[in-house]
């Protein structure tokens, strides 16, 4: 048996096991998103008001950013949250983009509940194999009323040039920041600064430095390097080439994140940044 044949069995067994919950959560998002304020391409557009984005992990690193710095990221840029950064006391969330969830009910309490995400735009993963962006519209965990723009995410594994149009998709590739940055190329910032996306290690912001999340793939500690963050650095490193072509400038904010190897770091404050890119 080829290993293509085998891929298209085990892709169907998945389809098999996932089919049902899958549908039935497609159906509780087309009763729950009358809830909702459904955001157009160029609605969501407007809604950008710098020409600098900071797109913020949930790395350690943002524990040693300083109040003034915070300050000055609220004052002059626009911010989008992902992932576990809905934990936090820094700084407004003007855009939380979202997928795949842990524990959906307690993230969709975080969500409600900061006072930073009051007037956040909910980019929420939408069509077939949306589990948990349907739900979460479904069910209506969101607070009533928010503005939510909906998208497809494509090209999960693959290495591959960012989508040039929303009705493409936001590609996957090797994680979830990939498909933030699309996200930030499609929207038109200029300057797109990733934070708190430090992959050296397993280490957050909101946990003890000796505690890692309790989900976490056996065998792993704090020490751990982030999954798959060769192939993250690789291809952030592509798309920053084919960025500057266009005059977007891709940085990371803190010089010790495994992609300053690739991406000029951005110095705090508005400084010039400065690259240390090899």
């Amino acid at each position: 048996m080829t290993a293509a044949v085998i891929g298209r069995l085990r892709r169907f067994g998945w389809w098999c096991r996932t089919a049902p919950r899958c549908a039935a959560a497609l159906v509780r998002n087309a009763r729950g998103r009358r809830r909702y304020v459904e955001l157009s391409e160029a609605e969501l557009r407007a809604t950008r008001t710098s020409d600098t984005v900071f797109i913020f992990g949930s790395g350690a690193s943002l524990k040693e950013i300083g109040a003034d710095e915070w300050r000055a990221i609220g004052a002059t840029a626009n911010t989008i949250s992902f992932r576990e950064f809905p934990r936090q006391s820094f700084v407004r969330a003007d855009y939380h983009v979202t997928a795949e969830v842990d524990d959906l009910d307690e993230y969709a309490a975080r969500l409600r509940d900061n006072p930073l995400y009051a007037r956040t735009v909910f980019v929420v993963q939408g069509g077939w194999p949306a589990f948990s962006g349907n739900n979460l519209i479904g069910r209506g965990l969101l607070r009533d009323g928010a503005r939510v723009f909906r998208y497809r995410r494509v090209a999960r594994g693959r290495l591959v040039p960012p989508s040039r149009a929303f009705r493409d998709g936001l590609v996957h590739g090797f994680g979830s920041v990939v498909g933030v940055v699309n996200f930030a190329y499609l929207m038109g910032w200029r300057t797109i600064v990733l934070a708190g996306v430090d992959m050296y290690d397993k280490r957050y912001f909101w946990l003890p430095a000796d505690q890692m999340r309790p989900y976490e793939k056996p065998g792993l500690s704090v020490s751990s390097r982030f999954t798959g963050a060769d192939d993250i650095v690789s291809m952030l490193a592509r798309w920053r080439a084919l960025f500057e072509a266009e005059g977007i400038g891709l940085f990371v904010y803190d010089s010790r994140s495994l992609l300053a190897s690739a991406l000029p770091v951005y110095r705090a404050r508005g400084a010039a940044p400065v690259s240390t890119a090899v």
